[in-house]
């Protein structure tokens, strides 16, 4: 955890906090307390918000429903009951997190709810809750509730110097939470959510853990948020509580300043809240949200990263620009007020994040900590040792399949296959198309469930685990076509499956060992590119090192070299080989028969989602069913080799 960081964040609140005090010496009308109060409000809004949309890609619009919770929370209890206001806000909070866990447990537990499918769930819940608050004499009863003013420490001031401080307190609880969980197990884990969750569940990720935690942090910093938000309106209702305007604005900051980033949301809550400030000001109020709009059209086309992206690696002359042109203006004074000022910086600041630069495209930032300077690895020797285990099943069973059956409808997949993987196999999965190769690694990894039989690893029936605590079993794939998480460097791919595999390491340690492996497969000079800037032979071989970074004790390899040419294909058989040199066994479904010929120690055929024919090579691919089931003909017609 980079304290060094939180403690900056705790500084600039601290810095911030004294405000109020040193307003009436310095002469600050109040005007700008309540202008500063509704920054941090949708400060701590959006960057709640981005916390699990952002992070995760898990596009809500419950933000309203959160916020309403928290809205009404503190309005019943202070409005009807007489409670204290301060004590009220925890309370709205643990009660909006509630309502966050109750959509949580309904969306992710269901796999299929992603995308504009939980867009429309979570766009449901604002307009569930509305008519309950209207109907109901004891929270609203359509009569709205009248907030009233706490009594207030003589020593804070006055109502707006409360206002002030509270937001303050939880706007900088927001971001202190967005920057530690970035730079922190949690972010990595959203991070691999949102650019492939399939993929990071079966590298030991707990998806469902880490999104839960996302969004009761999003209803709890919420619902506070909106409560310190009813205090400042005064007077509560149903229809300016429970609308679209809090998921909509948040979203537009948070794209704005960039969901990638923990302070990208607060500096756009920053911008669009000084733009329509502004606006109305010059009485062009109701043009806010066509401009608004614009903007977000503006920023989806040219910069979808958002703003943050493009002003750090260019930090100082943005900050140079915006420094120079508000102190312009204000020694000049021949233009408006501090706030036109403020803005017209901004505005040029943003110009000049926009402006084009040398060198390569605008990098995001890695989800963790910088780095450490690596040691030069080990080079590979291509004299490479022989497989681990040449007589095949002489070593201890690790995955057993008895009789395992998988129907879709009326369509069986597989239909009573039985296989063992010992310690030491390189055993070959072949068949034709359509025959359950991938069905049956599918089942193996947890991402289907088997119809029928029985699947151990090690002794662990997994037939209903997850694919996380599978891998956690010993249990690691690739996927046909390469699936990496195109956010993060080669380096960070790797490092991530370490933080998470069977043996967890910290994140500096898990990006110094993801040489190891990165080495094995080859790819150490491309360890900080992305990607999207590697060939399809590299990102396979990403996959395998991805997979091994979990430390698995079996190796699904699916398809691991469909798509390559001869020389590739002989790069990656040195590379499989290299790989069950270190001991670990191996499933190898391939087409290629010369290249399984090569590697398996073992042949399974299937065919039509049956055991056609098991054994060593040279007697499985002699077999007559074999030959027929691949070519339709006997086989003095023609050589199975061929």
């Amino acid at each position: 955890m980079p304290w060094r960081g939180l403690l900056g964040i705790g500084a600039v609140v601290a810095v911030l906090a004294v405000v109020p005090w040193l307003r009436e010496p310095l002469g600050i009308p109040v005007f700008y307390l309540a202008f500063a109060s509704l920054v941090l409000f949708w400060a701590a809004q959006a960057t709640s918000w981005n916390i699990l949309s952002g992070y995760s890609g898990y596009f809500s619009f419950g933000q309203g429903a959160f916020f309403g919770v928290g809205v009404y929370t503190s309005a019943v209890l202070t409005g009807r009951h007489g409670w204290e206001f301060i004590s009220t806000i925890p309370i709205a909070g643990l009660l909006a997190a509630g309502v966050a866990i109750v959509v949580g447990g309904l969306a992710f537990r269901l796999r299929s709810l992603r995308g504009e499918v939980f867009a429309l769930l979570t766009l449901a819940v604002p307009f569930i809750l509305a008519p309950i608050a209207r109907i109901n004499p004891a929270i609203d009863g359509g009569q709205g509730i009248v907030f009233p003013v706490p009594a207030i420490p003589e020593m804070i001031g006055g109502f707006q110097e409360l206002v002030y401080l509270l937001s303050l307190g939880i706007a900088g609880l927001a971001v202190a939470i967005a920057y530690a969980a970035q730079h922190s197990r949690i972010g990595w884990a959203l991070f691999a959510i949102r650019d492939a969750e399939e993929v990071a569940e079966g590298l030991g990720v707990p998806t469902f853990r880490y999104k839960m935690l996302a969004i009761v942090i999003t209803g709890l910093i919420a619902g506070m948020a909106g409560s310190v938000f009813a205090l400042q309106i005064g007077y509560v209702t149903v229809e300016g509580t429970f609308n679209l305007t809090v998921p909509l604005f948040v979203i537009v900051m948070s794209v704005l300043g960039g969901r990638l980033h923990w302070l990208g949301p607060a500096i756009g809550a920053l911008i669009i809240v000084t733009l329509q400030d502004r606006l109305s000001a010059s009485d062009l109020e109701g043009y806010s949200l066509i401009l608004l709009g614009a903007v977000l059209v503006a920023l989806v086309l040219l910069a979808p990263e958002g703003l943050v992206p493009r002003i750090r690696p260019r930090l100082v002359p943005v900050a140079a620009a915006a420094v120079a042109s508000v102190s312009a203006l204000a020694v000049a004074r021949v233009w408006g007020g501090p706030l036109d000022w403020l803005a017209a910086g901004m505005a040029l600041g943003a110009v000049v994040a926009f402006l084009p630069r040398r060198g390569r495209g605008v990098a995001e930032e890695p989800v963790g900590p910088e780095a450490e300077p690596m040691p030069e690895p080990p080079a590979a020797d291509d004299a490479l040792p022989p497989p681990v285990a040449d007589s095949a099943g002489s070593g201890r069973p690790i995955v057993v399949c008895t009789d395992v059956a998988r129907h879709f409808g009326g369509v069986r997949a597989l239909d009573g296959v039985s296989l063992t993987v010992s310690e030491g196999e390189l055993v070959g999965l072949v068949g034709p198309n359509g025959s359950g190769k991938t069905t049956l690694i599918n089942l193996m990894a947890g991402t289907l469930r088997p119809s029928g039989g029985e699947i151990t690893v090690d002794g662990t029936r997994i037939g209903g685990l997850p694919p996380h605590r599978i891998a956690h079993v010993g249990l690691a794939r690739t996927y046909q076509v390469p699936r990496p998480f195109q956010s993060m460097t080669v380096r960070d791919n790797v490092a991530t499956a370490i933080m998470f595999g069977r043996s967890a390491r910290s994140l500096a340690g898990a990006r110094h060992d993801a040489e190891e492996h990165l080495a094995l497969v080859g790819l150490v000079d491309l360890a900080d590119a992305l990607p999207a800037e590697v060939n399809l032979h590299e990102r396979q071989l990403l996959e395998m090192a991805r997979a091994l970074a979990t430390r698995p004790r079996v190796l699904l390899l699916d398809e691991a070299l469909a798509g390559l040419n001869p020389v590739e294909v002989d790069n990656a058989v040195r590379v499989v080989r290299r790989i069950h040199a270190s001991g670990i066994a191996i499933v190898l479904v391939e087409h290629l028969l010369r290249v399984v010929n090569q590697l398996a120690t073992r042949i399974v055929v299937l065919d039509h989602g049956r055991t056609l024919a098991e054994g060593d090579p040279a007697t499985v691919m002699r077999d007559e069913a074999v030959i027929r089931a691949y070519l339709g003909r006997r086989p003095q017609e023609g050589s199975a080799n061929a």
